[in-house]
């Protein structure tokens, strides 16, 4: 699959709900390296932020949502 569509893919599973790095590597079935990756691209575009759970994990979500 292409790159583009990744990122696409990406963002229509952060909509659904925030994920954390690991979790989004394993819905979307790829390794962490290549899912960080397309994360710092859309971060990079201000496509997502981030943000802390109480838990303490990192996890994304479309930019445009508050």
């Amino acid at each position: 699959m292409s790159t583009a569509k990744l990122k696409k893919q990406v963002l229509v599973h952060l909509r659904e709900q925030p994920m954390s790095l690991k979790e989004l590597a394993e819905k979307m079935e790829l390794k962490e390296k290549r899912t960080y990756r397309l994360i710092r691209s859309l971060f990079e575009k201000e496509k997502i932020r981030s943000m802390r759970g109480e838990d303490g994990v990192r996890r994304y979500l479309p930019a445009e949502e508050e």
